[in-house]
């Protein structure tokens, strides 16, 4: 059977590595130059890597990890250690590092030696957090009525924990604050992090997830016999009389026919495409209730170095949510003599919540970064801004605010032949890496099972 994909990110490139492995005849098509859609990376004029966010492996991320085991690519990330560390003003750092126990004794005795929350905190989080450290899934999608906010005032967790501790987490996660963001992802996050020793270890890929991750995926892609076709922008949909695809209308006019379809777009670029027809359905009305969140990602390089810690880390009250050295975390990249990188420091920060600097002029944003720069590292007064990039993303991961979880569509839809993927499709995890190459396996279960299996 021949399966057309559309949309290069994670998520498409796993239906595709799934379905080829399942003996399926498969198409990729990505709009772009580039793949990996909200993972990608490119090289600009001097060399240098522009990265659309900065992206992690977490120790949890086990469907992501099985795929670059696969692809030949489980030794292009590196493990960093095991901690979550928060830079604080005049070059002071905080950590939460987990004790040298089973779980859940190593985060409860890990978190009571954290430095930089009270002892009350500290007593309300272990009260507190245990509904979502013993919940399953009914209980997590229970918890989506409210923010995580009220959530963890209700179970009387602390101001200052939720301010210190999770509003960092919350950004870095959905780019949304605490107030905003539903209780059932944080809360989930919890059970699969607080339960897991080894789930929240941080790897980084050595290089770029360009080259590490999505170029590894082309290449088994087409060593299957897979194809993948670049620079190839899906239109609309041609339908037969029973509401079926026909066809896939391609922007430049060609036809593309298949046997199954599947839209890996982001939900935000497929709601712009979806057939008139299709909207008769609850499903697809469905999908309207999803609004990306914006989010821009910041690259600076310096003369020297302004910090040595390897791994990443977070920061409250600050321009940047999460961010890492690239130059100390991927050394495969962002060393001296590659592009204009010489041998100092480069700053890869997520910027957010970043709804407000959308329309702001880089440069205003440029210096407020430094001003936060300066006086969580020290080192950088005395260091040389040689260049810097700034990418913004509109609509990225969609907003997981209350309510719209049970939004989240299956993977096969009411029309026959026409299948969704991404990680805003359901699946146990969030709008990530994980979530998107969850999506790729579930999809590709998905058009198994109706073609070839039980239905």
């Amino acid at each position: 059977m021949k399966i057309a994909i559309f949309g290069g990110g994670v998520a498409g490139l796993s239906a595709a590595i799934n379905l080829l492995d399942r003996g399926y005849d498969v198409d990729l098509y990505e709009k772009r130059g580039v793949l990996g859609g909200k993972v990608s990376a490119w090289r600009d004029k001097d060399g240098d890597t522009i990265e659309s966010g900065l992206h992690i492996v977490f120790g949890g991320y086990e469907e992501l990890q099985k795929l670059l085991d696969k692809i030949g690519a489980k030794d292009n990330y590196l493990w960093k250690d095991h901690a979550l560390t928060y830079a604080e003003s005049e070059g002071q750092q905080s950590a939460f590092k987990k004790a040298d126990l089973p779980s859940p004794w190593a985060e409860l005795i890990g978190g009571l030696q954290a430095d930089f929350i009270t002892l009350g905190d500290k007593l309300s989080l272990i009260k507190g957090l245990f509904p979502a450290l013993s919940g399953n899934e009914e209980y997590f999608r229970s918890q989506d009525d409210m923010t995580y906010s009220e959530w963890h005032h209700i179970r009387g967790c602390s101001e200052n924990s939720l301010q210190r501790l999770w509003r960092p987490i919350a950004l870095a996660m959905n780019f949304i604050e605490p107030n905003v963001i539903s209780a059932r992802p944080m809360v989930t996050i919890f059970k699969y992090f607080g339960t897991d020793y080894a789930a929240t270890r941080f790897a980084f890929f050595k290089a770029n997830p360009g080259d590490s991750m999505i170029d590894p995926m082309i290449k088994y892609i087409e060593e299957k016999g897979g194809r993948v076709i670049p620079s190839s922008r899906l239109s609309k949909f041609a339908l037969n009389e029973d509401d079926t695809v026909r066809a896939a209308i391609m922007a430049d006019g060609s036809e593309i026919e298949a046997d199954a379809y599947v839209s890996a777009l982001p939900v935000h670029s497929f709601k712009k495409i979806i057939p008139r027809a299709w909207n008769k359905h609850r499903y697809f009305q469905n999908l309207y209730q999803f609004v990306g969140s914006p989010v821009a990602n910041c690259q600076l390089w310096f003369d020297k170095k302004i910090t040595d810690t390897d791994n990443l880390m977070f920061s409250h009250g600050t321009t940047f949510a999460t961010f890492a050295d690239v130059s100390l975390t991927c050394p495969d990249d962002f060393q001296a003599g590659i592009g204009s990188a010489t041998g100092g420091s480069v700053m890869s920060l997520v910027l957010a919540p970043a709804h407000h600097i959308m329309d702001m002029p880089n440069d205003i944003i440029i210096e407020n970064i430094m001003k936060d720069l300066h006086d969580r590292f020290p080192r950088s007064r005395d260091a040389k801004l040689l260049k810097y990039t700034m990418v913004k993303i509109p609509e990225s991961v969609y907003k997981a605010v209350p309510g719209v979880d049970k939004y989240r569509p299956d993977q096969r839809t009411p029309i026959d032949n026409f299948f969704l993927a991404g990680d805003y499709t359901y699946q146990k995890y969030l709008a990530s890496m994980e979530g998107a190459a969850l999506s790729g396996k579930q999809v590709a279960e998905r058009i198994h099972k109706r073609f070839n299996g039980a239905d």
